[in-house]
């Protein structure tokens, strides 16, 4: 029971301080913080999300369109997206190693 009001208190305090950074961070730049547009930007800004995290999940999501589009070929699937976002084909089996068909 303490580890979990620990954890929530962390996560609280977490919350709180963000908050407050992201509203700092608004003003700075002339951003309307109740768009919440800008909050992603702010997260990656302050190094939240790692780019890697950012290049895995969207591989797998434009995977997950383009796949149909190929008439269902993972080769053409896999070029077409290492051309649009110029990385290598290697790197983008890689990201898409591990995952089931059905929840590409």
């Amino acid at each position: 029971m303490e580890s979990f009001r620990f954890k929530k208190h962390i996560l609280d305090r977490f919350q709180e301080h963000l908050q407050q950074d992201y509203e700092d961070y608004c003003r700075r730049h002339g951003i309307d913080s109740s768009a919440g547009f800008g909050l992603l930007t702010f997260l990656i800004d302050q190094e939240l999300i790692p780019p890697v995290q950012i290049q895995r999940y969207t591989v797998r999501r434009e995977f997950r369109q383009a796949y149909p589009e190929q008439d269902f070929h993972k080769t053409q699937t896999v070029h077409r997206l290492a051309d649009r976002f110029q990385i290598s084909e290697r790197t983008v089996w890689s990201i898409l190693r591990g995952v089931a068909e059905e929840k590409i």
